[in-house]
């Protein structure tokens, strides 16, 4: 309903955050935990936004803004409507192939691979940073134009019923799950919740909708099984469509393989390691062959792929030491991936690992890192420092698996470990961190280039 102002107003985008909001954009207030947007209309509209949202039952405050001759319109919750403006946007622009990615890991490095391989053939619009939820998502959406022609959008969730509604926002007609594993406990209390979860993405698919299936993965098969739309498979171990085959490792670049498709071989090189990687590179891969590519386009889109700061990045630093960074996000499945992926990276150089909580596990918490400690403990590192309110679990898995105690080092403060670890680090040595971003682990990284330069 229009509180004040004119349905003749017109707007120049939409902003959520009223310090970065431009002349002419909608204020949409956003309420929290531990904010409310509402707060910051006024701020808003001085600085030049065309007019703003408010819930039901704000109206009563609206005097002080009434002078400001912009407009005004009450809604139920801003937050849905939000991504009901974005939904009637998307539609808008109906020619635009929308493709959604979600899974408990690898779906940012999986959004980024696919928009560079469907770069080589279309106009991309994809996910940027960290906007892939029920805000961000609808602010993706109204960035659409006529100049795009495929949107990739990354779904993010901590509970059930987020993917179901990011689905219906922005109907799209190609999806892939990436993979289900244990992240996300906390808010779904068990595996078959989170599966439960990342299946609302392919609910309600009409049957020229496409998804692209991980024959590895046996949860995701499953949910597959019961969907009726196009399908195409890709994987490693199983019978696919798409598939990997000579997956090496070469310690100063990354990881190659040959991509198969129909009856084409193609060579890649991925600057990043581990086959976790391998599979979010097929992934991509089925969701540009959907979209029309061959395998030669894929390919040129794919080689040479290099991931985001945080998402396994490799540092090379002074003393010929090099850093893998990944300290963006952990689970348990990220963690075993990542561990696996270090060891081919290192081969026999000594291998230096930090490790920071693993958050959102809920009430096996504390047997999560015993579990991870005891991996690492077994896998015979050089030196673990453990960081952040877990660290005596993962210390006690170290040790009970033989770790010696003087190559453990715990630290309250991620702020204390690159000190510790640079007078341990010897010439050629590997060093991994990871840990959950909430720990700000990045800041270690920065440190150890910081201290020992990069090259």
């Amino acid at each position: 309903m229009i509180f004040q102002g004119s349905s003749s107003c017109r707007i120049r985008g939409v902003s959520t955050d009223s310090r970065k909001i431009q002349p002419g954009e909608l204020f949409v207030p956003i309420e929290g935990p531990n904010f409310d947007g509402h707060q910051f209309i006024r701020q808003a509209l001085e600085k030049g936004a065309a007019g703003s949202l408010f819930r039901t039952g704000w109206e009563q405050k609206a005097d002080g803004v009434e002078g400001f001759g912009k407009f005004l319109i009450q809604v139920e919750d801003p937050l849905k409507a939000l991504g009901d403006l974005a939904h009637f946007w998307r539609g808008r622009h109906s020619r635009v192939k929308t493709v959604a990615i979600t899974g408990s890991n690898g779906k940012t490095t999986t959004k980024e691979m696919a928009a560079r391989a469907l770069s080589t053939a279309f106009r991309v619009l994809k996910t940027e940073g960290n906007l892939n939820n029920l805000i961000g998502l609808p602010l993706m959406l109204l960035r659409l134009s006529d100049e795009h022609e495929v949107a990739v959008l990354e779904m993010g969730m901590n509970l059930p019923g987020e993917i179901r509604r990011l689905q219906e926002i922005a109907e799209p007609q190609v999806s892939l799950i990436t993979n289900v594993g244990r992240a996300h406990l906390e808010f779904l209390g068990s595996l078959e919740g989170i599966v439960r979860a990342k299946g609302e993405l392919w609910e309600g698919l009409r049957q020229d909708d496409w998804i692209a299936v991980n024959a590895d993965d046996p949860r995701v098969v499953e949910l597959a099984a019961a969907v009726h739309c196009r399908k195409k498979t890709f994987g490693i171990r199983e019978r696919a469509e798409i598939s990997a085959e000579g997956i090496s490792v070469e310690a100063a670049f990354g990881t190659r393989f040959s991509l198969k498709l129909e009856d084409q071989t193609m060579p890649i090189g991925l600057h990043t390691f581990g086959r976790h990687n391998v599979y979010n590179a097929l992934g991509a891969a089925a969701l540009a062959a959907i979209l029309g590519l061959d395998a030669e386009k894929i390919a040129a889109g794919l080689d040479g792929f290099q991931p985001h700061p945080g998402r396994g990045r490799i540092h090379s630093l002074g003393r010929g030491l090099h850093l893998l960074d990944d300290t963006y996000n952990s689970n348990p499945d990220s963690l075993e991936a990542t561990l696996a992926a270090f060891g081919e990276m290192k081969g026999d150089s000594r291998g230096l690992v930090v490790l920071g909580d693993m958050l959102e596990l809920g009430p096996g918490t504390a047997d999560f890192h015993d579990e991870a400690g005891k991996k690492m403990g077994a896998l015979r590192f050089e030196h673990l420092f453990f960081c952040g309110e877990q660290r005596e679990h993962l210390a006690d898995g170290a040790k009970s698996a033989g770790m010696e105690e003087s190559r453990i080092h715990l630290f309250a403060d991620p702020e204390e470990v690159a000190g510790s670890l640079e007078s341990r680090a010897g010439e050629g040595d590997w060093i991994l961190v990871k840990g959950s971003r909430r720990l700000r682990m990045e800041r270690i990284v920065e440190a150890l280039i910081e201290r020992l330069g990069k090259i």
